[in-house]
């Protein structure tokens, strides 16, 4: 990783290697970005890990430019003083820090600003479902000041560098793209005519900053909208950029439609953004950033070598684990936790509430899950090796104690493995592979093809036993369920039963979702049937998105509102709208859900004084879940 931990100068900043957190508000601070300890200890382990520049949130300097709660609305009187505890606790680490000016344009949050959002033009907003003002020509030069003397702030404030936000279709995207600016006037119309707000811009905030503080540009590569910008386009408003003061250029894509290229779930390919910043690469002499799925150390150094992109941008990786540059480093690349690009941290973003991680149940409870040495070393026995199991078994390993894990399959990784079976769900892999390296490394005892009765609990004599045995299929009291063309899912997914031609499958959840992405993908003819108004219910809302295109463009069918009545040979009876039909069939597949697999709960309660239940034996959920409970367990061991 020659080229990752190279250092990089911007301007008068010298980055000690290429490694950058860009803007991912956490939702942590308080309402209008108040600075609180919990802030402060999310980034400052970040800091801790080993990265080089970490932009710390979107700060608004306009009351009509709010897009979220929890951004650093800094017109308010304290909110950027209040930020120098933060920017002071990072700089003790020798990591650099930015602040992005934002202004949301037609974006805002309605709920959050007085009025009317403002904008270039009258154009509705196909996401917000409202329509801006059209800001006049002394408005604009209005808003010029503002970033400018916004800018000096955040350089008296103590901040190292300032991002001007030109991306993810805010104001200044709205001026540059044909999507949200008709104008005739000197700011519509050609390209360079729309890119001049932009460059008034940065010529006043480079004015009001000096020549020597480092000023970042971020801009969408491409907006992936039909008639929005495109990487042709883009080369150029890097240029004019460049020519205007900026620094950097910090590449990322997308809008508020087309969300999804924004925070890329795990149906996008990793560095979906390198050819839009190759293209800007070529046409500016600047160092340019790239953003984009870039969770892969190797995809990172590679980005580099060949000359795409100067420096990567890697936000959700380091909040799934926060050592990843230090890891690097050391080459224990294995036991790096990787981003999945699940979203669920962002979807709790969509829903105005805090960040949570799948796979880091870490983010956001520094303070509450701070390692600490046990002081009374106890022998732990936990049965499964389910995520809920292993991380139990990671984090007391590392308080101290005797760990082992057993497992009745010959592999640890429990229903992960069949989730991970569809083409784009492939990455889910890297949660097996990453516990896999750590227990190694860590030399926990894991005792595999190893079914744990009673009497061999007895015989191993734990002080503390740790149930995380699961959960089994549901089977749903439907008449017929019980022929032999009748299957559950999950057997489905494992490729323990093979089915094939004309297959309905019983639920439309993240189950039903996968083995129908699955069986489709190998030419099945698939149908959905659903009792809810939609499918994919409980996936988040961008990887939901994407994986119902998957399913239309794989000719998915999905019935919903229909409830099944029976199956027969042949055929699957439903309910529709009142009226009674059917649907020929070959296969059936049950996506129901799942009922704890506790067998085992009692006796061993019985048994052993100290008894923890986690994960889906104790109710079928997420990976989410079950990482959590198994880290809370481990930690109060």
């Amino acid at each position: 990783m020659e080229r990752l931990f190279q250092p990089i100068s911007i301007n008068s900043l010298k980055l000690k290697n290429r490694i950058l957190m860009p803007t991912l508000d956490p939702g942590f601070a308080g309402e209008g970005g108040k600075v609180n300890q919990r802030l402060i200890d999310y980034f400052v382990r970040r800091a801790r890990g080993g990265v080089s520049f970490i932009m710390v949130g979107p700060a608004v300097f306009d009351p009509r430019g709010v897009g979220g709660t929890f951004e650093y609305r800094i017109y308010r009187d304290g909110i950027l003083k209040g930020l120098a505890p933060l920017v002071d606790a990072i700089h003790r680490y020798g990591v650099l820090v930015g602040l992005q000016l934002h202004h949301a344009g037609r974006q805002a949050n309605p709920l959050l600003i007085e009025g009317s959002a403002v904008a270039p033009s009258a154009i509705p907003c196909p996401v917000r479902k409202t329509t801006p003002r059209t800001l006049t020509i002394p408005e604009i030069e209005e808003i010029v000041l503002q970033y400018g003397t916004y800018a000096r702030k955040i350089k008296e404030a103590g901040f190292d560098a300032v991002e001007i936000h030109g991306s993810h279709g805010y104001l200044i995207a709205e001026f540059l793209s044909p999507l949200a600016n008709s104008r005739t006037d000197q700011y519509g119309e050609s390209l360079v005519n729309r890119t001049r707000f932009a460059q008034e811009v940065i010529r006043e905030v480079r004015r009001s900053v000096g020549n020597r503080f480092p000023v970042f540009f971020r801009i969408a590569g491409e907006e992936h909208v039909p008639g929005g910008l495109t990487k042709e386009e883009t080369p150029l408003i890097a240029k004019l950029a460049e020519e205007a003061g900026v620094d950097a250029i910090d590449v990322s894509a997308g809008n508020y439609q087309t969300a999804e290229w924004i925070v890329p779930p795990m149906t996008l390919p990793q560095g979906c953004n390198i050819p839009a910043a190759e293209a800007i690469k070529q046409k500016v002499k600047i160092p340019v950033v790239v953003a984009g799925r870039i969770n892969e150390p190797e995809l990172a150094e590679q980005i580099l070598q060949e000359g795409k992109a100067d420096i990567v941008a890697i936000a959700r990786g380091l909040v799934a684990d926060p050592d990843l540059p230090l890891k690097v480093q050391k080459g224990k690349l294995e036991e790096i936790r990787r981003c999945i690009a699940c979203n669920v941290c962002i979807d709790r973003l969509f829903q105005e509430k805090d960040i949570v991680c799948t796979v880091n149940p870490e983010a956001g409870r520094e303070a509450e899950f701070e390692l600490k040495p046990t002081f009374a070393r106890k022998r732990v026995m936990v049965i499964g090796g389910g995520p809920a199991g292993m991380e139990a078994a990671r984090v007391a390993k590392l308080r101290g104690h005797q760990v082992s894990i057993f497992e009745e399959k010959s592999r640890l990784g429990g229903r992960i493995e069949a989730a991970f079976q569809t083409s784009f769900k492939r990455e889910l892999m890297d949660i097996v592979r990453y516990y896999e390296a750590v227990l190694k490394a860590l030399d926990v005892e894991i005792r595999l093809a190893t079914k744990v009765t009673t009497d061999l609990a007895v015989a191993w004599k734990p002080d503390v036993v740790v149930i995380a045995t699961g959960s089994i299929p549901l089977t749903p009291p439907i008449p017929g369920v019980h022929f032999p063309h009748v299957v559950q899912a999950l057997p489905v997914l494992l490729q323990e039963k093979k089915v094939e031609g004309r297959v309905a499958i019983i639920g439309g959840g993240t189950v039903g979702c996968e083995v129908a992405t699955f069986l489709a993908e190998r030419g099945a003819q698939v149908t959905i049937i659903e009792m809810l108004s939609y499918v994919a219910n409980g996936i988040p809302r961008l990887l939901g998105k994407m994986m119902k295109d998957t399913m239309k463009n794989l000719g998915v069918r999905t019935l919903v509102n229909r409830k099944v009545l029976e199956i027969k040979e042949g055929k699957v009876i439903f309910e529709d709208s009142g009226n009674v039909a059917s649907l020929a069939v070959d296969w059936v597949v049950l996506a129901v859900g799942a009922t704890p697999r506790d067998d085992l709960v009692n006796s061993l309660k019985e048994l052993f004084q100290e008894t923890y239940q986690i994960g889906d034996c104790l109710e079928p959920r997420k990976a989410l879940e079950a990482i959590y409970e198994g880290a809370k367990v481990g930690n109060q061991l």
